[in-house]
């Protein structure tokens, strides 16, 4: 009985070493999203990945996912209103390279976004969620998502179309 214990106990390390290996890279950079700093990104998906080790197994990868990617830009949202709440200096881009070298325009309008909207738009457009779902994941409305996004893209279109 004890040997059973044992491989199911290896298996599902394998499984969550596995899921860290699939989706560290991308969630970090979602995170980092809303931070607007990769190393911080980095220890809040850190994090994230200790959440869910205390939590596995969750699920098939597409759940793994799902769970990652709300319960990690809530951890952000989180560390950015405890910084705030403490007077710590804010979070900057540390080291926004490598958000810049792929769209610096974009990178730079992102960063004009409050927090809550900021991760609204990475859930729905970068993670594919449906408002529905974000609404519920970040506790507010359909309809103040809904405004949210909109107000976003009205933003980000003027200050892209600005450095145009």
């Amino acid at each position: 009985m004890e040997v059973a214990a044992d491989r199911s106990e290896d298996r599902s390390d394998a499984g969550l070493d596995a899921a860290v290996r699939r989706h560290q890279a991308w969630l970090v950079g979602r995170i980092a999203l809303v931070v607007g700093d990769r190393e911080e990104a980095r220890d809040l998906a850190q994090q994230t990945f200790v959440r869910a080790a205390e939590r596995w197994p969750i699920g098939d990868d597409e759940a793994v996912a799902r769970w990652l990617a709300v319960v990690g830009v809530r951890l952000a949202i989180s560390e950015r209103r405890r910084r705030r709440r403490w007077g710590f200096l804010p979070i900057e881009m540390a080291d926004s390279t490598w958000a810049l070298d792929t769209d610096p325009d974009l990178w730079e309008a992102l960063a004009t976004l409050d927090r809550r909207t900021r991760a609204a738009l990475v859930l729905t457009v970068l993670e594919g969620y449906s408002q529905d779902e974000v609404a519920e994941a970040l506790g507010v409305p359909r309809g103040t998502l809904a405004s949210w996004l909109s107000r976003a893209r009205t933003r980000l279109r003027a200050t892209l179309e600005e450095r145009e």
